[in-house]
């Protein structure tokens, strides 16, 4: 009983995006540390589309009626095992003639983005954690 009030899949989908954020930043940060070194090709995390193709599949939009396009649905167990971040070595063309595709700009862009990814699913964890304890104890 307790597993479905702590697993629910807004939660599970809240640990999921702050793990990736996480891996997310050290990827980044490796990035930004080989900079300078010659043939280093830069690496990137993919989980949105990870999580796309999830919600994307038919057993999942057939479990529940849904009345708007912004509405969620429920995952299977089995959907929740796809939802792993992926790091993905980017072999684009270098400017560089050292063979070396890493942009300072772009990457400490990057981490500014990811840390405010992380601060906002903090938060939404934080609220959803708030609104549990409200539900226990029934008072805020």
């Amino acid at each position: 009983m307790l597993e479905k009030i702590f697993d629910s899949p807004a939660q599970f989908l809240l640990n999921k995006g702050l793990d990736t954020a996480s891996v997310r930043n050290r990827v980044i940060a490796d990035n930004i540390a080989n900079v300078s070194t010659p043939g280093f090709k830069r690496r990137e995390v993919i989980f949105e589309e990870n999580i796309q193709k999830v919600l994307e599949k038919d057993e999942i939009h057939d479990k529940l009626k849904i009345t708007d396009s912004r509405h969620m649905q429920i995952m299977e167990s089995q959907a929740y095992n796809q939802l792993e971040p992926e790091i993905r070595i980017m072999n684009d063309l270098s400017y560089r003639n050292d063979e070396n595709n890493v942009d300072i700009d772009v990457e400490t862009a990057k981490m500014a983005k990811n840390k405010v990814f992380y601060d906002a699913l903090g938060q939404s964890m934080s609220n959803e954690i708030r609104l549990l304890r409200m539900a226990i104890t029934g008072r805020g």
